[in-house]
């Protein structure tokens, strides 16, 4: 068997690429370092992928179906919670980063890898033609949890809707890098990456800062 069309081979650069990425960004890491990386030939980088773009592309892609569907499922979930509208809107929110934070914690370092570059993709500039592929496999989900939102509370300004969530969406998108900026500013006393009481608290605060907004209860 040709060891160049090994699924494992592919598989391998695709890990290596995945933490890479996650750490560095596309601008940060070159092919051979990925080759290095998944201790295989540069040729076979090429052969597999062909790009530097396409291989980025890969990445992306692999995970993303099962991710969104995944996260789809929890807003499906959360719109069928009864009671106050804030409570409701607390499963909203709580419906897209408890999903990906339970990824991140306990999927695996593939899936830690993945939700970091997840979020090093979102905090960098959308034009960029290599964040395409996240655009093609996310976006859809966050116009869902917008126009749940906006479903919920219909006295809201639509835009204010979208700035609310946009707010969260930018917390959420920091928090999930782990960059150790709440360990260093709380003296230890917090750390980055403990997502879980992250999320614990992140949900409660950016449900109430809607009613800033114009949400009502």
């Amino acid at each position: 068997m040709d060891r160049r069309r090994a699924p494992e081979t592919a598989e391998r650069i695709l890990d290596a690429a995945e933490m890479l990425f996650s750490w560095r960004g596309f601008y940060g890491v070159s092919l051979r370092e990925i080759a290095a990386e998944a201790n295989v030939k540069l040729a076979l980088t090429h052969y597999h992928f062909g790009s530097k773009e396409n291989l980025f592309s890969a990445v992306i892609d692999r995970r993303a179906a099962d991710h969104a569907a995944r996260i789809e499922r929890a807003l499906e979930q959360a719109m069928a919670v009864t009671g106050a509208r804030r409570e409701r809107r607390e499963a909203i929110l709580s419906a897209l980063i408890a999903t990906i934070v339970d990824r991140a914690m306990r999927g695996g370092p593939g899936w830690k890898n993945y939700v970091r570059l997840l979020a090093f993709v979102a905090n960098h500039p959308q034009e960029e033609e290599y964040v395409s592929p996240f655009r093609t496999h996310y976006d859809h989900v966050i116009h869902d949890f917008v126009d749940a939102l906006s479903a919920l509370h219909p006295e809201m300004a639509a835009l204010d809707v979208q700035w609310g969530f946009f707010f969260f969406q930018a917390a959420t998108t920091h928090i999930l890098v782990e960059s150790g900026m709440l360990d260093r500013q709380s003296g230890g006393a917090l750390l980055s990456s403990d997502l879980d009481a992250l999320v614990d608290r992140m949900v409660p605060f950016f449900a109430a800062g809607f009613m800033g907004l114009g949400a009502g209860d």
